[in-house]
């Protein structure tokens, strides 16, 4: 602890200077003490956000990549919209999904979602259930995954089930 006698001393100037040095030092301090603690991880709610991903289906099934837009937000709940969410063989259409989403550990995420699936007249044919783990990139702008996908009849039975990879790239705020 400093006495008075030394404190008065200083100049007014010296004051302020030394007061930034030390407001400067805290600072530092406590950055480098999060990102100690954390390991350089994100925090749990890292994934929040809105992004573009790139889903890839195994090339046995004969199908190209397709992309999605996907948002978690803060509260635990996902949605997503798929590109091409209309299919010919047979005649159906995909909603967008909405679904759940947690921090598993680490740099590590897990998401269930549901879409419905109807036909062309909007009659209810089935559900496309997705299950999913995300690992975050350091930079915490990318994740990449892998997403077991099933499609189910209207009554819940499984009718065809894949696992696909997906690629995330958080969507950035630019100026007009």
């Amino acid at each position: 602890m400093l006495n008075s006698a030394h404190t008065s001393r200083r100049s007014p100037a010296t004051t302020i200077v030394a007061t930034m040095v030390l407001a400067i030092s805290v600072v530092i301090a406590g950055a480098s003490t999060a990102t100690a603690q954390s390991g350089g991880t994100p925090n749990k709610k890292a994934l929040t956000g809105s992004w573009v991903e790139t889903v890839t289906f195994p090339p046995e099934s004969g199908r190209p990549p397709l992309k999605s837009l996907v948002s978690f937000h803060g509260d635990g709940i996902m949605t997503y919209s798929d590109q091409g969410t209309v299919t010919m063989e047979p005649p159906t259409v995909f909603s967008s999904g909405r679904g759940v989403w947690r921090h598993l550990e680490r740099r590590t995420f897990g998401y269930t979602a549901l879409g419905l699936i109807s036909d062309l007249s909007g009659n209810l044919v089935g559900y496309l259930k997705t299950r999913g783990i995300y690992t975050m990139s350091q930079s915490g702008n990318d994740y990449s995954g892998t997403t077991f996908a099933e499609v189910l009849d209207a009554d819940r039975n499984v009718l065809f089930s894949v696992e696909v990879t997906n690629v995330g790239r958080r969507i950035q705020l630019e100026r007009p």
